[in-house]
Protein backbone atom coordinates (compact mmCIF):
# COMPACT_ATOMS: atom_id res chain seq x y z
CA UNK A 1 0.00 0.00 0.00
CA UNK A 2 1.60 3.44 -1.30
CA UNK A 3 1.28 6.60 0.75
CA UNK A 4 -1.53 8.61 -1.07
CA UNK A 5 -2.38 12.45 -0.34
CA UNK A 6 -4.34 12.89 2.39
CA UNK A 7 -5.85 16.47 3.70
CA UNK A 8 -6.87 17.74 7.15
CA UNK A 9 -10.43 16.64 6.74
CA UNK A 10 -9.03 12.97 5.83
CA UNK A 11 -6.58 13.04 8.41
CA UNK A 12 -9.41 13.88 10.99
CA UNK A 13 -11.53 10.91 9.58
CA UNK A 14 -9.12 8.09 10.22
CA UNK A 15 -8.08 9.35 13.37
CA UNK A 16 -11.69 9.16 14.79
CA UNK A 17 -11.91 6.37 13.05
CA UNK A 18 -9.25 4.84 15.41
CA UNK A 19 -10.72 6.68 18.62
CA UNK A 20 -14.08 5.76 18.21
CA UNK A 21 -12.90 1.73 17.21
CA UNK A 22 -10.60 1.94 20.02
CA UNK A 23 -13.31 3.29 22.21
CA UNK A 24 -15.42 0.24 21.49
CA UNK A 25 -13.35 -2.62 22.44
CA UNK A 26 -12.36 -0.92 25.80
CA UNK A 27 -16.12 -0.29 26.65
CA UNK A 28 -17.44 -3.39 25.55
CA UNK A 29 -14.44 -5.00 27.75
CA UNK A 30 -16.08 -2.80 30.52
CA UNK A 31 -19.45 -4.06 30.18
CA UNK A 32 -17.88 -7.46 30.47
CA UNK A 33 -16.54 -6.91 33.76
CA UNK A 34 -19.19 -4.40 34.81
CA UNK A 35 -21.84 -7.35 34.42
CA UNK A 36 -19.91 -9.54 36.75
CA UNK A 37 -19.51 -7.19 39.61
CA UNK A 38 -23.62 -6.37 38.85
CA UNK A 39 -23.94 -10.01 39.12
CA UNK A 40 -21.51 -10.92 42.06
CA UNK A 41 -20.73 -7.81 43.85
CA UNK A 42 -22.65 -4.72 43.88
CA UNK A 43 -25.41 -3.90 41.55
CA UNK A 44 -24.62 -0.25 41.85
CA UNK A 45 -21.74 -0.91 40.06
CA UNK A 46 -22.46 0.03 36.61
CA UNK A 47 -23.90 3.05 37.77
CA UNK A 48 -20.72 4.17 39.62
CA UNK A 49 -18.37 3.00 36.46
CA UNK A 50 -20.84 5.07 33.60
CA UNK A 51 -20.79 8.20 36.10
CA UNK A 52 -17.35 8.98 36.07
CA UNK A 53 -17.18 9.30 32.28
CA UNK A 54 -20.43 12.03 33.30
CA UNK A 55 -22.93 9.33 31.84
CA UNK A 56 -26.25 8.00 33.94
CA UNK A 57 -27.37 4.58 33.36
CA UNK A 58 -30.15 2.95 34.71
CA UNK A 59 -30.74 -0.99 34.41
CA UNK A 60 -32.50 -3.10 36.53
CA UNK A 61 -30.47 -6.15 36.31
CA UNK A 62 -26.99 -7.43 34.89
CA UNK A 63 -28.54 -8.33 31.20
CA UNK A 64 -30.08 -4.93 31.12
CA UNK A 65 -26.89 -3.78 32.45
CA UNK A 66 -25.36 -5.18 29.06
CA UNK A 67 -28.50 -4.14 26.95
CA UNK A 68 -27.97 -0.49 28.35
CA UNK A 69 -24.18 -0.40 27.97
CA UNK A 70 -24.92 -1.32 23.98
CA UNK A 71 -28.16 0.37 23.00
CA UNK A 72 -28.66 3.33 25.58
CA UNK A 73 -29.43 6.67 24.98
CA UNK A 74 -25.90 7.99 25.84
CA UNK A 75 -22.75 9.33 24.38
CA UNK A 76 -21.08 5.98 25.11
CA UNK A 77 -23.47 3.28 23.82
CA UNK A 78 -21.53 0.94 21.47
CA UNK A 79 -24.28 1.19 19.28
CA UNK A 80 -23.43 5.16 18.56
CA UNK A 81 -19.76 4.41 19.19
CA UNK A 82 -19.62 2.04 16.02
CA UNK A 83 -22.00 4.05 13.88
CA UNK A 84 -19.72 7.01 14.21
CA UNK A 85 -16.47 4.58 13.61
CA UNK A 86 -18.47 3.62 10.13
CA UNK A 87 -19.21 7.03 9.38
CA UNK A 88 -15.69 7.58 9.41
CA UNK A 89 -14.44 4.67 7.95
CA UNK A 90 -16.74 5.61 4.95
CA UNK A 91 -15.42 8.88 3.88
CA UNK A 92 -11.87 7.45 4.43
CA UNK A 93 -12.58 3.84 2.56
CA UNK A 94 -10.13 4.23 -0.15
CA UNK A 95 -6.80 4.72 2.21
CA UNK A 96 -7.87 1.62 4.17
CA UNK A 97 -7.56 -2.24 3.81
CA UNK A 98 -10.83 -4.04 3.11
CA UNK A 99 -10.58 -6.90 5.39
CA UNK A 100 -10.99 -4.27 8.44
CA UNK A 101 -14.12 -2.20 6.97
CA UNK A 102 -15.78 -5.36 5.92
CA UNK A 103 -15.57 -6.78 9.50
CA UNK A 104 -16.50 -3.01 10.90
CA UNK A 105 -19.90 -2.94 8.49
CA UNK A 106 -20.09 -6.24 9.74
CA UNK A 107 -20.56 -5.33 13.35
CA UNK A 108 -22.42 -2.32 12.32
CA UNK A 109 -24.92 -4.81 10.57
CA UNK A 110 -25.18 -7.23 13.36
CA UNK A 111 -25.90 -4.20 16.51
CA UNK A 112 -28.43 -2.92 14.03
CA UNK A 113 -30.31 -6.03 13.60
CA UNK A 114 -30.15 -6.98 17.11
CA UNK A 115 -31.73 -3.87 18.53
CA UNK A 116 -34.54 -5.11 21.06
CA UNK A 117 -33.20 -8.67 21.58
CA UNK A 118 -31.50 -9.91 24.42
CA UNK A 119 -27.50 -8.78 24.45
CA UNK A 120 -25.58 -11.89 26.13
CA UNK A 121 -22.14 -12.27 27.67
CA UNK A 122 -21.22 -14.15 24.69
CA UNK A 123 -21.99 -11.81 21.86
CA UNK A 124 -19.95 -9.06 23.60
CA UNK A 125 -17.47 -11.49 23.19
CA UNK A 126 -17.79 -11.91 19.93
CA UNK A 127 -17.67 -7.99 19.13
CA UNK A 128 -14.41 -7.97 20.97
CA UNK A 129 -13.25 -10.31 18.90
CA UNK A 130 -14.11 -8.76 16.02
CA UNK A 131 -12.96 -5.26 17.31
CA UNK A 132 -9.34 -6.79 18.31
CA UNK A 133 -9.02 -8.11 14.39
CA UNK A 134 -9.74 -4.36 13.08
CA UNK A 135 -6.86 -3.36 15.36
CA UNK A 136 -4.75 -5.98 14.94
CA UNK A 137 -4.74 -4.79 11.39
CA UNK A 138 -3.52 -0.97 12.18
CA UNK A 139 -1.10 -2.53 13.86
CA UNK A 140 0.15 -4.72 11.16
CA UNK A 141 0.06 -1.66 8.82
CA UNK A 142 2.18 0.37 11.15
CA UNK A 143 4.70 2.16 9.45
CA UNK A 144 3.46 1.25 5.61
CA UNK A 145 1.29 4.06 5.24
CA UNK A 146 0.74 7.63 6.81
CA UNK A 147 -3.38 7.07 6.92
CA UNK A 148 -2.99 3.76 9.41
CA UNK A 149 -0.47 6.07 11.35
CA UNK A 150 -3.18 8.56 11.88
CA UNK A 151 -5.16 5.77 12.74
CA UNK A 152 -3.12 4.37 15.45
CA UNK A 153 -2.74 7.58 16.88
CA UNK A 154 -6.48 7.89 17.14
CA UNK A 155 -6.36 4.48 19.11
CA UNK A 156 -3.38 5.70 21.48
CA UNK A 157 -4.85 8.89 22.69
CA UNK A 158 -8.79 6.92 23.19
CA UNK A 159 -6.87 4.53 25.19
CA UNK A 160 -5.01 7.29 27.20
CA UNK A 161 -8.31 9.12 27.71
CA UNK A 162 -10.71 6.46 28.95
CA UNK A 163 -7.93 4.72 31.20
CA UNK A 164 -7.12 8.16 32.66
CA UNK A 165 -11.20 8.71 33.10
CA UNK A 166 -11.97 5.18 34.53
CA UNK A 167 -9.09 4.32 36.47
CA UNK A 168 -7.32 7.69 36.95
CA UNK A 169 -3.63 6.72 37.75
CA UNK A 170 -1.35 8.52 35.43
CA UNK A 171 0.98 5.42 35.79
CA UNK A 172 -1.21 3.34 33.87
CA UNK A 173 -0.68 5.61 30.37
CA UNK A 174 2.68 6.44 30.45
CA UNK A 175 2.82 4.11 27.00
CA UNK A 176 0.51 5.39 25.85
CA UNK A 177 1.71 8.94 25.73
CA UNK A 178 4.65 7.72 24.63
CA UNK A 179 3.17 5.85 21.81
CA UNK A 180 1.42 8.93 20.85
CA UNK A 181 4.69 11.38 20.62
CA UNK A 182 6.27 8.87 18.84
CA UNK A 183 3.82 8.62 16.00
CA UNK A 184 2.96 12.65 16.08
CA UNK A 185 6.84 13.08 15.47
CA UNK A 186 6.86 10.26 12.61
CA UNK A 187 3.62 12.40 11.02
CA UNK A 188 5.05 15.78 11.65
CA UNK A 189 8.68 16.11 12.49
CA UNK A 190 7.84 19.65 13.71
CA UNK A 191 5.57 18.42 16.82
CA UNK A 192 6.94 18.62 20.34
CA UNK A 193 7.12 15.73 22.52
CA UNK A 194 3.98 16.57 25.10
CA UNK A 195 5.09 15.79 28.56
CA UNK A 196 2.42 15.67 31.68
CA UNK A 197 3.29 18.25 34.53
CA UNK A 198 -0.09 18.25 36.04
CA UNK A 199 -1.76 15.80 38.24
CA UNK A 200 -4.98 17.52 37.07
CA UNK A 201 -6.94 15.19 35.33
CA UNK A 202 -9.04 17.59 33.06
CA UNK A 203 -5.72 19.52 32.21
CA UNK A 204 -3.88 16.30 31.40
CA UNK A 205 -7.18 14.79 29.14
CA UNK A 206 -6.96 18.36 27.25
CA UNK A 207 -3.34 18.41 26.53
CA UNK A 208 -3.50 14.75 25.00
CA UNK A 209 -6.78 15.29 22.96
CA UNK A 210 -5.23 18.23 21.90
CA UNK A 211 -2.31 16.51 20.29
CA UNK A 212 -3.94 15.99 16.61
CA UNK A 213 -4.07 19.73 16.50
CA UNK A 214 -0.69 19.93 16.79
CA UNK A 215 0.12 17.27 14.20
CA UNK A 216 -2.40 18.37 11.26
CA UNK A 217 -0.77 21.48 10.31
CA UNK A 218 0.53 21.97 6.62
CA UNK A 219 3.58 19.89 7.91
CA UNK A 220 1.89 17.30 8.83
CA UNK A 221 0.04 15.81 5.78
CA UNK A 222 0.57 14.90 2.00
CA UNK A 223 -2.60 17.41 0.90
CA UNK A 224 -4.05 17.13 -2.37
CA UNK A 225 -4.98 20.54 -2.19
CA UNK A 226 -1.41 21.44 -2.98
CA UNK A 227 -1.04 19.68 -6.25
CA UNK A 228 -4.82 21.07 -7.01
CA UNK A 229 -3.67 24.66 -6.75
CA UNK A 230 -0.67 24.65 -8.34
CA UNK A 231 -2.25 22.82 -10.91
CA UNK A 232 -5.18 25.76 -10.94
CA UNK A 233 -2.24 28.52 -11.23
CA UNK A 234 0.04 27.06 -13.90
Amino acid sequence: MIDTAITINMAQRLYWKGRYVQRAQTMLKELLLGYDNVIDRDIDYGRYHYAKLDIEIDYGNAYDFIYQGVYGNHSSSIASIIMMARENAIEARNLLEERGFARLNLIHNCIVSARGKEVTPAMVEDFIDDLSFILGIFSSELGRTKAYNFVRLGQYVERFDLILRLYGGFDYVNAELDAMNTLAKRLNPDYQFNKIFTSDLTKALALVNGIINKVIEEKACIFDTVEKESQTQG
